[in-house]
């Protein structure tokens, strides 16, 4: 692909985050332009530092209603004017939900909606924004999904449940406009600061919290930088049909 290209990247001073970042750098370099949103600035100062691509860092928060599409908006408006061979958008922004309670145990509204705000309006605010910036040049859209999407886990049914909710609001945009690449990827099971809380005591349900501590205690989790490189290879390459859900595990 000729000229630069703009990537920008959610969550990105996170677990998997960061490692899209430095696989960025690793993959493109100087061709790369990568909008970080991300709110710990010193640890994107230390992720980044000695990249050659350049790097753009800007605070959002995601999870506050008001003024959301202003936002969005700001986050492309420091590449406003610029131009672009491809544009890139990396969702990764997010939390975990409440692993002590059961679906059962939801039953306080803005609990439920400050989740579903953060996790899934938000994400699809950002994304049609995004669409709407840099006419007349490629845009791909990266949705961080997980198994999570696809199979339920008990304790984990907001957490499920949002990730199903992005699943297929990339789907029915990839059915929408053909013009649009879409990808839905599974980075597999990483230890980060998420799944930590996953196999601690909190958790509600024995059977899947036993899971997660086997995860460590076999050391079965996937590389974040080996599980980016290889969804940054499957973008480069096309190698999908905009809409499906890729897994770690599939290639």
């Amino acid at each position: 692909m000729a000229g630069r290209l703009l990537f920008v990247v959610t969550g990105a001073s996170g677990g998997f985050g960061s490692a899209i970042l430095r696989q960025i750098n690793a993959l493109y370099g100087e061709q790369a332009v990568i909008i970080a949103c991300s709110r710990n600035k010193s640890k994107l100062d230390e992720i980044v530092s000695g990249f050659t691509a350049q790097v753009k860092h800007i605070s959002v928060e995601f999870g506050d209603r008001q003024g959301i599409k202003e936002r969005c908006q700001a986050i492309f408006d420091l590449c406003a004017g610029d131009s672009f061979g491809s544009v890139y958008l990396y969702n990764n922004h997010g939390l975990g939900s409440d692993v002590s309670k059961l679906a059962e145990d939801f039953d306080e509204s803005t609990e439920i909606e400050d989740y579903f705000f953060l996790n899934l309006t938000s994400f699809q605010v950002l994304t049609a924004v995004f669409l709407k910036n840099f006419p007349g040049i490629p845009h791909i859209c990266v949705n961080i999904s997980s198994l999570c999407a696809v199979k339920e886990f008990p304790s984990m049914s907001l957490y499920c449940t949002g990730k199903a909710a992005r699943l297929m609001l990339y789907k029915c945009l990839a059915a929408e406009n053909s013009e649009v690449k879409v990808l839905n990827y599974s980075p597999g099971p990483m230890l980060t600061p998420m799944t930590e809380e996953f196999h601690t005591e909190t958790m509600a349900c024995e059977a899947t919290r036993e899971k997660f501590r086997e995860f460590r205690e076999k050391n079965c989790w996937v590389d974040t930088d080996e599980s980016a490189k290889k969804m940054l290879n499957i973008v480069k390459e096309d190698q999908f049909t905009s809409g499906e859900q890729i897994d770690f595990y599939d290639c």
